[in-house]
């Protein structure tokens, strides 16, 4: 998979393994919450614990860029939870 990492994506101090580390364990995908098309978004944990809310945009070539890792909220992290039962 070529992914692609907006300089936004680091803003909150998270880094591409921590983006790969969520990508290795179980995560939900989820449609962008705000509506836009080709964006969707992924609940996951890293590998240090770390409850991680990452959106992305599906490019036209097929390649992914991300634009945002960050904490879930603690709405998100709620539905997370709910998805691991």
């Amino acid at each position: 998979m070529d992914v692609v990492f907006a300089s936004t994506a680091f803003r909150h101090g998270y880094t591409r393994q921590d983006f790969y580390e969520l990508l290795a364990g179980r995560y939900l995908k989820i449609r962008s919450q705000r509506g836009l098309d080709d964006v969707y978004e992924l609940l996951g944990r890293n590998l240090g614990g770390d409850y991680l809310h990452v959106v992305y945009r599906v490019l036209p070539d097929g390649r992914l860029r991300v634009f945002h890792i960050g904490r879930m909220t603690g709405k998100q992290k709620r539905r997370y939870q709910r998805y691991q039962r």
